[in-house]
């Protein structure tokens, strides 16, 4: 059993509806062919799984990347203000000088975005297994 999560059912509706559109729209309504309605469907569902990556890649990469970009926005102000007070504390340690605080902040900036990057890669690679097994069964 698939259990859908987010935006993941969208990929039934696009391989659907370019099937739907290309093969039953076009090829048996306009065209009236069967021959040509099967290879159309075909094309369609080809077209939708297409869509359906493309739209799993922006949510899954190109979105983490935007929300990696606007948490850094926010955190590396954060971080050097904590740094200038004397208050910065990452793992335990504090920095004995401005250039260690630098390194320090850089330390965690990396280290939050390495996560908000995984995370994504996995979702990615999770939408696109989801895509390919429905373009199979379609």
């Amino acid at each position: 059993m698939i259990i859908w999560r987010g935006w993941g059912v969208l990929a039934i509706v696009y391989i659907a509806l370019c099937a739907a559109l290309l093969g039953g729209l076009l090829g048996a309504s306009i065209l009236q062919s069967s021959t040509a309605a099967g290879v159309l469907a075909g094309l369609g569902i080809l077209i939708g799984v297409a869509l359906a990556t493309v739209h799993g890649w922006y949510l899954n990469v190109i979105g983490p990347r935007k929300r990696a970009n606007q948490w850094e926005a926010v955190e590396r102000p954060r971080l050097e203000e904590a740094a200038d007070r004397g208050s910065l504390v990452v793992g335990n340690t504090q920095p004995r000088s401005p250039e260690e605080a630098a390194q320090m902040i850089e330390s965690v900036i990396a280290d939050g975005r390495r996560a908000i990057g995984i995370l994504g890669m996995i979702a990615g690679v999770a939408v696109a297994a989801v895509n390919l097994i429905s373009g199979l069964t379609a």
